[in-house]
């Protein structure tokens, strides 16, 4: 839900940025389309690159923590003579 809220309001602000840069004081139907167009391309794809983003992190945060758990259990077999 907060994804698409923040693409929702980043698709706003490149909508905004575009429709600016493109003669924002020169209100033109092709400028509009355009600003449109891309503001709603922003939006569609910005949660979905965000949560890629979001699981690259967990997964590498969770195989950090598995090679921490092998590197000690590791040393602890290391400390222990065999029996």
């Amino acid at each position: 839900m907060i994804r698409r809220i923040g693409g929702i309001i980043v698709g706003v602000l490149a909508f905004l940025l575009v429709y600016w840069i493109t003669g924002f004081g020169n209100p033109s139907n092709p400028n509009l389309a355009l600003a449109a167009l891309v503001g709603l391309v922003v939006a569609l794809i910005f949660p979905w690159l965000f949560g890629l983003f979001l699981v690259r992190r967990v997964r590498q945060k969770r195989q950090n923590e598995i090679d921490q758990e092998v590197a000690k259990q590791l040393a602890q077999q290391q400390n222990t003579p065999p029996s």
